[in-house]
């Protein structure tokens, strides 16, 4: 009987399809060969002792087909893994014209040797091959450098304000190192230093080739005078230390007292009459007090006014006085009223209330006076004329 040989193409890819037909034979099928391909943008790279470097890698094949991943060459001591889609990944599927990517990363160890290792991807699917070789230059190993940055190296506040400095401790050297952590302020001062998120922590840790943040907490003396004062942060890892030279700015504490001579908060006043009250702002603080004003409030139709109504400039530990003109309703009756005198400026804020007796003004007290003495003499006069009839 004789034989037929059938050839057909599949996709691109020529596959050789062999049928014996030998009476009522079965067709025999032989797979094809499949096109594979891995590549980088960037096959060969300088890395540091310690560090991390990663390929982006691209896996493409002629037909579709399951690809399995390998590397071959990584030193000891040195790590490599592959991920794709947030997993670690082993092998990827391929379709045709539309290429698989996968990342490649390797840990060099701290103690790599200079000079350059060669690591070799390796791409199996079926009976087909291919290879990615990739070349690691590493660069001679140094002891490397810590240092301390600050986000704002100087801040500024009244004596009462919490200060707080956030520092970024950089470890720029191929080992990991455990820091001391100490931080200096004036005598009087409190001052902290702790990693951020930590509290009373005396040390930190920080990896090779990595970074840790530091919180500078300081408060100062209340007898802090206006002035700048210095922060000093040190920190220390065997023979590796870095400083940062830190500055709070004193502008003085706010503290105004609005009071009166005698510290009496009570007057007399005549309605529609005007009366003088005396009061003292006193500077408690450490700066001065500035562009002070002076006001009254008090109930309808009452005129409160002060002389001076504004203070210039009080220093510190010294007083300024003022008059406060108080004038009542003119239709106010006679009693016990209550008023506000307020000192402020743009940093603080006081007032004491006083209280103001009207009483009768004397006008109608020498009116009634009169009628009384009208009226006795109208009946002296009544009498004399009618009491003899």
């Amino acid at each position: 009987m004789g034989r037929l040989i059938v050839l057909r193409r599949v996709g691109t890819a020529a596959a050789l399809v062999s049928s014996v037909l030998l009476g009522a034979g079965t067709p025999h099928l032989v797979a094809a060969q499949t096109g594979l391909a891995i590549t980088t943008p960037f096959p060969a790279v300088s890395v540091q002792p310690g560090e991390s470097v990663t390929f982006d890698l691209t896996v493409s094949a002629d037909d579709p087909s399951r690809v399995d991943l390998s590397l071959r060459g990584l030193p000891d001591g040195w790590s490599g893994s592959m991920s794709g889609g947030g997993n670690e990944v082993q092998s990827v599927f391929v379709d045709s014209g539309a290429p698989a990517t996968v990342t490649l990363s390797l840990q060099v160890p701290d103690d790599a040797e200079a000079g350059t290792v060669p690591v070799t991807v390796i791409g199996r699917s079926g009976g087909t091959t291919a290879r990615l070789e990739l070349d690691l230059s590493i660069a001679e190993a140094g002891g490397g450098t810590v240092s301390l940055e600050s986000d704002y190296p100087s801040l500024r506040g009244t004596v009462d304000t919490d200060f707080k400095f956030n520092l970024t401790l950089h470890n720029d050297t191929p080992g990991e190192l455990t820091f001391a952590l100490q931080a200096d302020g004036p005598a009087g001062w409190d001052v902290t230093i702790q990693p951020t998120g930590e509290t009373r922590a005396a040390s930190v840790t920080v990896a090779a080739r990595a970074t840790s943040r530091l919180e500078v907490s300081a408060t100062a003396s209340t007898q802090a005078a206006a002035d700048t004062y210095p922060i000093n942060v040190t920190v220390t890892a065997g023979d590796q230390q870095a400083t940062a030279q830190l500055g709070v700015e004193i502008t003085g504490s706010v503290d105004m007292q609005l009071t009166t001579p005698d510290e009496r908060l009570n007057t007399t006043a005549n309605a529609g009459g005007a009366t003088d009250f005396a009061v003292v702002i006193v500077n408690n603080g450490t700066s001065p007090l500035t562009a002070v004003d002076l006001v009254g409030t008090g109930p309808t139709d009452w005129e409160i006014t002060f002389d001076p109504a504004t203070v210039d400039q009080i220093d510190p530990g010294t007083s300024a006085p003022a008059t406060a003109h108080i004038t009542p309703s003119s239709n106010a009756v006679a009693g016990d009223y209550q008023i506000t005198l307020s000192a402020s400026n743009t940093d603080a804020n006081e007032s004491i209330d006083v209280r103001v007796t009207v009483e009768t003004s004397p006008i109608w007290g020498i009116v009634g006076i009169l009628l009384v003495v009208a009226t006795i003499g109208g009946l002296v006069l009544v009498f004399r004329r009618y009491g003899r009839r």
